[in-house]
């Protein structure tokens, strides 16, 4: 990374970063050492797994009020992108986990305090999935699940699945309704099926997640009511997409950055036949050019326009001038996650054949920046929304 883009990533948080980024930093070495371990066996290794999360990198939403580290979500986007570029299945794992801590905020103390006593530990690691692919049938004293959730990252090292599903509630007269809730499940509960057989992102775990009648307590069933006495802003009833997200964009930003250090390296090299190495090369030097061009305005994009709106949550903004914010930095997570793959692209190709085999990081960037993107954070329908409102018409998107 030259020195310039590194130093962007203070420049671009003057408040100072949490902890956790230096923490971040200090297990580079550790992630890429395992990055070729992990893409074998589809999973990070446990010690690594155990790592992170000592480092606090699984549950950087956990609520301080359950014994989280509640980062910001600049420094928890930077501690992301800097895991990412050292190996995007470790910093998918990290941002999946984190995401779901957030969820937390949605249950009541004693909830929380039964879920430690019931695992032997604070909750830290989780897995989860906001689709609604189960179902919660209320019984006396909470509700029965059943279900079968894809795209389970991370549940192989989870202690707890978070998985959201449809209840009839109110009984089965005409005065039913049918709710989503999202329910915390032990992941010793249920059964993890092993469908991860995919382009990228294969350390990830990813595989399905199903229970069958598993009875779940009401307190571990999440609550408007308990989200509401959160006392920091990084629970906002309308900050989640652009924090949780936050995390997404910066996975992809990371990989970014990967598949520029990785290319640097091998554009030292000369080739086959050729005396004169590619960082040579006029269109290599181009193509290298545009792509530090595009990674730095998409960044900086994303980071000033989440930084705008967590600044607005921290003084206590009234909803009008939160919806005034939210809008540019929904349309900056997306535009981050195409712009990666952008960057990534013609990289590739520029590394010619050298770009194609396993072994080199570049390829395995590639991959993975694709399959990123295919997250629902990197909708083409959430650049629809933004552009509805540029033009004075409604979002027709939730949280816009």
């Amino acid at each position: 990374m030259p020195a310039w883009a590194d130093a962007s990533v203070e420049a671009s948080h003057p408040a100072g970063a949490h902890p956790v980024v230096d923490a971040a930093r200090r297990l580079v070495p550790e992630v890429e050492a395992a990055a070729g371990w992990i893409e074998a066996n589809r999973r990070l290794p446990d010690a690594l797994a155990d790592q992170l999360t000592s480092a606090g990198l699984n549950h950087l939403y956990l609520p301080a009020s359950a014994g989280g580290p509640e980062v910001d979500p600049l420094s928890a986007m930077t501690a992301i992108e800097i895991l990412a570029a050292a190996d995007g299945s470790a910093a998918w794992c990290a941002h999946v986990s984190s995401a779901n801590a957030w969820q937390i905020a949605t249950l009541g103390p004693d909830a929380v305090a039964a879920m430690a006593e019931l695992a032997g530990g604070p909750p830290r690691r989780f897995s989860g999935s906001n689709r609604p692919c189960g179902t919660a049938r209320p019984v006396e004293g909470g509700y029965v699940v059943s279900g079968r959730w894809d795209f389970a990252s991370n549940c192989l090292h989870a202690d707890w699945y978070c998985g959201a599903c449809v209840s009839l509630e109110g009984g089965a007269d005409e005065n039913s309704r049918q709710r989503t809730r999202a329910v915390f499940l032990p992941i010793a509960d249920g059964t993890i099926v092993d469908t991860w057989q995919v382009a990228g992102l294969r350390g990830t775990g990813s595989n399905d997640f199903a229970v069958d009648e598993v009875f779940v307590p009401a307190d571990r069933v999440s609550a408007g009511r308990h989200l509401a006495a959160q006392t920091g802003p990084l629970y906002h009833r309308r900050l989640s997409m652009v924090v949780n997200w936050a995390l997404t964009a910066g996975v992809a930003l990371g990989l970014a950055r990967g598949a520029l250090d990785a290319f640097g390296d091998m554009a030292s090299a000369g080739t086959a036949g050729a005396e004169q190495p590619l960082r040579e090369r006029a269109p290599v030097q181009l193509t290298v050019g545009r792509a530090e061009a595009r990674l730095q305005a998409a960044r900086v994009f994303c980071r000033s326009s989440v930084a705008e709106v967590w600044e607005a949550a921290v003084a206590g903004a009234d909803d009008g001038e939160l919806d005034r914010l939210i809008p540019p930095a929904r349309l900056a997570i997306v535009h981050a996650l195409h712009e990666a793959v952008e960057v990534v692209n013609p990289l590739f190709h520029a590394g010619g054949t050298r770009s194609i085999f396993a072994a080199h990081r570049l390829e395995r960037c590639f991959r993975d920046a694709h399959v990123a993107l295919q997250h629902g954070a990197g909708s083409p329908a959430h650049f629809e929304a933004g552009g509805r409102l540029a033009l004075g018409l409604p979002a027709r998107a939730p949280l816009w």
